[in-house]
């Protein structure tokens, strides 16, 4: 890769290529305004006499405002074939304004569109969801009939994976089951089972807080807000935690190798 100075009019824009769902935002563009002189290159690929524009939406739209004849771009060396969509959205998350759950989301969507046979598992590694948030989309994007549903899933290894038809339990559950629990045991297992719910949808939440754009920034967070000491206890309470309910999710079907 090599970065240089060019004309702000060699740039073209295929707003497919930003993942964000509410676009550019003003008041960010502002703050970039601000410190122009002080931005990373933008992140371009070039088309023949152009420079398609990959990473730095808001950059651009920062030195459009300020009327620059010139900016500093990078230029990515990919293949024809490389997905530039994924390529946007890669470098987007690893810096600058955190993608939200909603962005996060319409990129696995985009993902599953176009490879539905791809495991839960691998698109939420490529989107940075947890498995059942990709499985909520596939299931909506099954439902509006804009994929089929997969009879076998690829995983990241390559290796396929046949999808094992499941049913979902009846949602009078507790009046199945008849006498076997107390109302008061029923009332906690209900608490117990809408905690884990909640418990999911906070960890997805993650990705639309400032700073928590990675696990290394979500620890840096947890220590700037705890302390080291802490820090320290809620690692060992985490581990603990997380392994009882990678348990329970074991039990309920997850596999790690086909999800």
């Amino acid at each position: 890769m090599q970065t240089v100075s060019i004309p702000i009019g060699q740039i073209t824009i295929d707003p497919t290529l930003q993942p964000r769902v509410d676009g550019i935002d003003p008041d960010h563009v502002r703050a970039l305004e601000a410190v122009a002189e002080h931005l990373p290159a933008l992140k371009v690929v070039r088309q023949g006499e152009h420079y398609l524009l990959v990473d730095g939406f808001h950059r651009y739209a920062a030195a459009q405002n300020l009327k620059l004849d010139t900016v500093p771009v990078t230029v990515l060396e990919v293949s024809d074939e490389a997905d530039l969509h994924e390529l946007a959205f890669t470098f987007n998350s690893a810096h600058g304004r955190p993608l939200t759950l909603a962005d996060r989301r319409a990129f696995a969507a985009r993902l599953l569109r176009a490879n539905p046979e791809s495991s839960d598992r691998e698109i939420g590694r490529r989107c940075g969801l947890t498995q059942p948030t990709v499985a909520k989309v596939r299931q909506e994007l099954e439902q509006q009939a804009q994929i089929e549903p997969a009879e076998e899933r690829v995983g990241r290894d390559g290796r396929t994976y046949a999808v094992k038809a499941g049913s979902l339990p009846p949602q009078n559950l507790f009046e199945v089951l008849g006498d076997m629990f107390t109302p008061a045991e029923r009332r906690a297992q209900r608490r117990f089972v809408r905690y884990l719910e909640r418990l999911t949808s906070a960890l997805d939440e993650q990705y639309s807080f400032e700073g928590f754009g990675s696990f290394e920034n979500s620890a840096k967070v947890c220590r700037a807000v705890l302390g080291d000491d802490r820090a320290n206890e809620l690692a060992r309470s985490l581990g603990s935690t997380s392994w009882n309910i990678l348990q329970i999710a074991k039990a309920l079907g997850y596999r790690e190798d086909e999800s």
